[in-house]
């Protein structure tokens, strides 16, 4: 998301360019996860100095602001949960894993624990290096063959990766090293920096059989509008997601009822950033369609929001969904690392707009 970054620095960052730390990969790498040091502040209001809980299809669950002491920490661009629903897995767009467990009390999020950190390897075992090979944007935990799996979509490269936890470390993603997965011709020539960005496992017992689903971030098709992908499974095919109000789209995940909800992101020159939700009816994907659903949130910065890139959905212990939002800081020291959970107020309804 360089563009992106460009136009947040213009607005934000400018004075502290010269402040941005050597991302130089450590000599010692393929040594799997180390322990992280991370503060937490809370966030208990969602919309700044206002106690109202429901904002569209979410109710706010609690937040938090990350800080570290090590000047390589931030940048996530990508989360995704475990099956426990507390422990998680994130990416940084520098080319690193982090994993941590939240706490929460009441239903409500207020710290974390058991934080590491990790360089992501490369097919030959080796750190990713510059930002130019480094730049991973979405995540999707899986299960495959009995082994942890993660799908990670690198934006610079506009290739979806496998990485499949190695029979020797079987939890340790950190020590796995990528397999490419193919996906259509078409999907290659997508715009510099402007490409692959979120990757959303279907459900394993829908029509796509777990497939995963990629959109862009703002490689659009003919008519404007973002391209994406069915990657595999019965029914693969290239689709459309209706762009609107100059929003990129930034991830994905699939709620419980089948429908896509997607993170948007827009810069707002010269007020800063906006994020909003929007709920894709499941039905409505299939090869070829052009699909919009409704907004179900949508916020600026009068709320408690950075430049937001990841999303996840997640089962809590009451069966609610559970969704989860991070933001990339850029690693500037004007933004901020923040972790934002919502739980969703499932409407019922099926609104959505598909075109063949």
């Amino acid at each position: 998301m360089r563009h992106a970054r460009a136009a947040f620095a213009a607005l934000l960052l400018a004075a502290s360019a010269s402040l941005a730390p050597s991302l130089a990969p450590s000599l010692a790498f393929g040594a799997g996860f180390e322990a992280e040091t991370i503060r937490t502040s809370r966030i208990d209001q969602f919309l700044i100095g206002r106690a109202q809980k429901t904002f569209g299809e979410f109710e706010f669950a609690g937040g938090l602001v990350l800080t570290s002491p090590n000047r390589k920490f931030g940048g996530l661009s990508g989360i995704d949960f475990r099956p426990d629903g507390k422990s998680f897995l994130a990416i940084s767009d520098t080319g690193y894993w982090f994993s941590a467990t939240l706490t929460r009390e009441n239903g409500r999020l207020v710290g974390l624990a058991d934080a590491q950190w990790a360089p992501m390897l490369d097919a030959r075992g080796r750190p990713l290096g510059p930002k130019v090979r480094a730049d991973a944007e979405g995540l999707r935990l899986a299960t495959i063959n009995g082994r942890p799996a993660a799908y990670v979509s690198f934006e610079q490269a506009n290739e979806l990766r496998l990485y499949r936890a190695r029979p020797k470390a079987f939890s340790d993603l950190a020590l796995a090293r990528p397999e490419v997965v193919k996906f259509p011709r078409a999907g290659r020539k997508l715009v510099g920096n402007r490409g692959l960005e979120t990757v959303a496992l279907a459900p394993a017992d829908g029509p796509f059989a777990g497939a995963p689903v990629l959109v862009a971030e703002r490689s659009l098709d003919p008519a404007g509008n973002h391209r994406a992908w069915i990657v595999g499974g019965p029914l693969a095919g290239a689709f459309s997601v209706v762009r609107s109000g100059d929003y990129d789209v930034t991830d994905g995940a699939f709620l419980p009822n089948g429908d896509l909800l997607i993170l948007e992101r827009r810069v707002i020159m010269p007020y800063g950033v906006g994020m909003r939700l929007r709920r894709l009816p499941g039905d409505a994907i299939r090869p070829g369609a052009v699909v919009d659903g409704p907004v179900v949130l949508e916020a600026d910065m009068l709320s408690q929001i950075d430049n937001m890139e990841g999303l996840a959905v997640s089962t809590d212990p009451d069966g609610r969904a559970r969704v989860t939002l991070v933001s990339d800081d850029n690693l500037s020291l004007l933004q901020r690392t923040l972790i934002l959970e919502f739980i969703w107020q499932d409407p019922g309804d099926r609104d959505s707009t598909a075109v063949n």
